[in-house]
This record gives structure tokens, sequence and C-alpha cells, in this order.
């Protein structure tokens, strides 16, 4: 059991989950950076080089190591199921990004398409391609747009999976 800090110079608590799209890696960054707390950022964990995907048991190792190296606090983002038992008992704010999916689509095409265009890393080497990012049934703007009544609904969801003693913060506009 998580204990609840009330502590004025940390308003949202010392444990923060983000979860949703459109922008939950940027909001987790600065929330880390603003209240200075370790960042976990679950799609690193996720996929190692050359996109190898580590299993649920791996990233619950893993996940298990940077709660500990993190023990004063951490600001985690991720839509990951098969962890949500681990982040959830130790979450004191859930904030979920439910943004109007128009929204979230054009942020998903523009940050992967400057990704492309650049040549930017995003994790362990990893770097996306035009034809996987649009091209291919593992693009993430088709996973979007197939998932998209999953993202429509995810605020209710949270609201509905989020501890009692947890705080839930549904970011619904982009303003």
């Amino acid at each position: 059991m998580v204990t609840r800090n009330s502590d004025s110079e940390n308003p949202l608590g010392r444990f923060i989950a983000v979860q949703g799209k459109g922008g939950k890696t940027t909001l987790s960054k600065a929330l880390a950076r603003r209240f200075d707390l370790g960042f976990i950022e679950q799609d690193e964990i996720r996929h190692q080089a050359n996109w190898v995907e580590l299993s649920n048991e791996e990233h619950r190792q893993v996940l298990n190591n940077l709660f500990d190296e993190y023990s004063s606090g951490w600001v985690s983002d991720g839509n990951y199921r098969a962890i949500s038992d681990m982040i959830f008992p130790r979450v004191e704010t859930l904030i979920v990004l439910a943004l109007p999916w128009r929204v979230m689509l054009w942020r998903t095409f523009k940050r992967t398409f400057k990704r492309v265009l650049f040549r930017q890393e995003l994790w362990n080497g990893n770097k996306e391609t035009f034809r996987g990012s649009f091209l291919s049934k593992n693009s993430v703007v088709y996973d979007l747009w197939r998932r998209r009544e999953l993202f429509r609904n995810v605020a209710s969801r949270a609201r509905e999976n989020a501890p009692e003693n947890c705080r839930v913060i549904v970011i619904e506009s982009a303003r």
C-alpha cells in the first residue's frame, strides 16, 4: 500500500501514471522534471533494440527494478494492461488523456511523420520508417484507427479501473 503524500511541492503525489493517446510521453516527462521524479517510459522498456519486444514477464522485472530505483517517486506513461496491476496499487494520481479522436490522430500522424523525416531515434536505437509507420499493419497511425473506439472510451475505463484512493484527472481538451 502506498502512503499518500500531501506535500504542497508535489500536489499530484509522488507516484503518477499517465495514460491515453496524443501527448502522454511529453506530459509525463514535463511532470517528472517539474516535480523532480523518475520517468518510466513503458514503450522504452517494451521495445528493445531492433524492435524486439520484451515478454510481459521481462517487462514486469524491469519495471520492478525501476520502482526500486525511483522509490522516492516516479511518473510512468503507457497503456499496457499487462502491467496495470503493478502500476495501480502504487499510483497516487492517474492522468488520462482523453482528447478528441481527431486530435489524437493528428498528433500521432504529425509526431510520426516528423520522426520518419528526421530519422529520430525513439529508444534503444529504434527508428521509425515510412513503410512501417504508414503502410504497415504495425503502423501507429493504423493502430490508432483500428483501436479508435478503445481510445474514445479511455476516460470511462480509467475511472472504472482506478483504485479508490487514486485521484483521476481526465484531460479532454488540447488546451
